[in-house]
């Protein structure tokens, strides 16, 4: 499920051996997830994105405007043949559709077929947005089929496992756009105590996104809170010795390092405590003489 940090709305992503997964980001400001696919034997890009609707208009057409609009002022020269319309997707919902032929600057004067589709409300827009470059009958037959398989849920509220998916395909290349994802995961989390295990991991995470994204400040509150309502749990406590570490302060570093493996017990089952030694964050500490004797006296697993 595609789908924002903030709002309702979700598009299912296609599966299957006949998509191929191309990428995964949050364009404009962390607000606009995309997710981007080729569509294997056609030579078609296929890409979706859901976000929030500020064109002021309860509609497809005003989504169609929003997303739209700046694209043809940003390659008014380059384009041509554009046409606005609407069709029905599978489901006899109506789409705002327009579709337009890019110039590629190519020798022999190749362009780029696009053709979006748009499903909107007063709150969200999803869009799919379709490409070749055959200008074939045959390319046009495919990208309607594909429209028309267009479908998605503008009322879809996500859960936390919606959110701690996604946020875990973003951070393996952008840390920093998994951050939110990781907050609404745990916002959107039960307050029960059958969470506490996948509370503990999604507070982890959303403490490393933040870091790893130079967002120290935030970071270290959300250790700082996740200590106070979880204290017994010792990554908590290594995750603030880890901030401490990159902010040069060795006391600190020292202290919650001492309490971290002092709860080293309290690891969870599928986890172990992480080697200080190895800690790219710890690591930069290493030249004082006293604190390092201390990293090499902690107890290993």
């Amino acid at each position: 499920m595609l789908v924002t940090w903030f709002g309702p709305g979700a598009i299912v992503l296609p599966d299957g051996q006949d998509w191929k997964p191309e990428m995964l980001t949050v364009y404009d400001n962390i607000q606009r997830p995309v997710a981007e696919f080729t569509r294997v034997g056609t030579g078609l890009t296929v890409s979706f994105i859901v976000f929030e609707n500020h064109s002021g208009k309860p509609s497809a057409q005003g989504c169609r405007e929003d997303a739209i609009n700046p694209i043809l002022e940003h390659d008014a020269k380059l384009i041509s043949k554009r046409v606005d319309g609407e069709v029905k997707n599978e489901n006899g919902e109506p789409l705002a559709t327009t579709a337009y032929l890019l110039d590629l600057k190519l020798p022999g004067g190749h362009h780029q077929h696009n053709l979006f589709g748009f499903l909107g409300n007063s709150k969200t827009c999803a869009e799919i947005h379709i490409s070749g470059v055959a200008e074939t009958p045959g390319e046009d037959a495919a990208m309607n089929a594909i429209l028309a398989g267009f479908h998605p849920d503008l009322t879809y509220q996500p859960d936390t496992q919606d959110y701690f998916f996604l946020a875990s395909l973003l951070f393996k290349n952008s840390p920093g756009l998994a951050a939110p994802y990781y907050k609404s995961s745990l916002d959107a989390m039960p307050n029960d105590p059958k969470f506490l295990t996948p509370r503990r991991i999604a507070t982890d995470q959303l403490v490393m996104s933040l870091g790893m994204s130079g967002d120290l400040k935030d970071s270290r509150a959300v250790a700082e809170m996740a200590i106070a309502s979880d204290p017994d749990y010792p990554i908590n406590y290594y995750n603030l010795a880890c901030a401490d570490a990159e902010q040069g302060d060795v006391t600190d570093a020292k202290l919650h390092l001492q309490q971290a493996f002092e709860r080293r017990a309290n690891v969870l089952k599928s986890e172990a405590m992480p080697d200080p030694t190895k800690d790219d964050s710890i690591l930069k500490l290493k030249k004082d003489k006293v604190f390092w004797t201390f990293v090499l006296a902690l107890p290993r697993n």
